[in-house]
């Protein structure tokens, strides 16, 4: 048997297939694969590339269950219209649509009920309950109430460093470093390219990169910058555990994104502290397998096996072998940029 998982953001997707032992045996990677990016069309070929690509190492024409988490599945109607359009691809006899907070969810939890908050190009959170309910942000943005993710803390480190250059906010060691990822010569320049609009979205997000080691180094602005990642993080997972009647109970808050996996303890030691000041007997975890492992755990379990410590296992083995380089690259020896450019998800580290 042959189970397929996939996870679709907005700078990349991947896919894994993996036995019901829980042995990965395939992966395969594409660009964009929600739709609110560039369409229906372009992300479902992306999607199909990533899932063809780990279908053909596993030596499969398809897969007996898949899973995917997709970002841009928030309505009930998006989930209608992805589900049909990823039973077009024929990819998996059966197939199963997931918004990504769950997938993200399912590659950290043990106790299977909690929160989970990602930051990633954006942030989103939802929870889940022992008894099956469930509930989400909108995930759509400022406008809906959210801050955070690589697509708010970039921005805002422009905003920051512009108002330390023209005399509106205090000096900060960003203000450098922003420059050198950049490329400019002074703040001047800077302001000249975003008015021509010569800097894209894409680079102001990967700029979120620097506000740790900033932050590590004493920097007060970069430091607010942090607490902010943490208060949000804090108030969407308590939200979340809140609207569920779990505050009170031991469960688990998941965190998943590049966002988390930013240099130093700060953000960490800051979520923990005030997830725990309104829910004392939560787990924050940041998950060991990447959220496509994830999807890959929904698929066995839909296909009926067992998600014993034995499965685990051999997913986690697989998770370092083929899935971490891509996702981290230069964290092992012998990865390399896919893409040979930073994206929002490994965030420029």
């Amino acid at each position: 048997m042959i189970v397929l998982g996939v996870d679709a953001g907005g700078s990349k997707t991947f896919a894994v297939t993996v036995n019901e032992r829980g042995q990965a045996l395939g992966f395969g990677r594409g660009g964009c694969g929600n739709y609110e990016g560039f369409g229906l069309e372009a992300a479902m070929a992306e999607i199909l590339r990533a899932c063809r690509c780990a279908l053909d190492t596993a030596g499969a024409a398809r897969a007996q269950v898949g899973c995917f988490g997709l970002a841009g599945a928030d309505f009930p109607e998006d989930f209608e219209m992805l589900r049909v359009a990823v039973c077009e691809l024929a990819v998996a006899d059966d197939v199963h649509i997931y918004n990504d907070t769950r997938v993200a969810f399912a590659s950290g939890t043990r106790r299977g009920y909690g929160a989970v908050v990602i930051m990633g190009s954006g942030m989103n959170a939802a929870g889940f309950a022992p008894d099956g309910r469930e509930c989400r942000l909108p995930g759509e943005g400022y406008l809906y109430g959210d801050w955070g993710g690589a697509g708010a803390i970039g921005p805002e480190i422009i905003h920051r460093v512009m108002r330390a250059h023209d005399g509106r906010g205090e000096p900060t060691a960003l203000t450098p470093m922003v420059l050198e990822r950049l490329g400019a010569p002074d703040m001047d320049e800077v302001t000249r390219r975003l008015y021509r609009d010569e800097i894209p979205a894409r680079a102001i997000a990967a700029l979120t990169a620097l506000v740790f080691p900033a932050a590590l180094g004493g920097d007060a602005v970069a430091r607010s910058i942090v607490e902010r990642a943490a208060e949000e993080t804090a108030r969407a997972a308590l939200a979340m555990l809140r609207r569920l009647g779990l505050e009170r109970e031991p469960c688990d808050v998941v965190l998943g994104g590049g966002v988390y996996k930013g240099e130093g303890p700060l953000l960490l030691d800051l979520v923990r502290a005030k997830v725990h000041a309104g829910a004392p007997g939560a787990d924050v975890l940041m998950p060991l397998l990447e959220p496509v492992m994830g999807a890959a755990i929904l698929a066995l379990e839909k296909a009926g096996v067992v998600v014993d410590d034995a499965v685990r296992a051999n997913l986690q083995a697989g998770n370092d072998r083929l899935i971490t380089p891509h996702a981290w690259p230069g964290r092992e020896a012998h990865a390399s940029k896919p893409d040979g450019e930073a994206t929002t998800d490994n965030l420029g580290v």
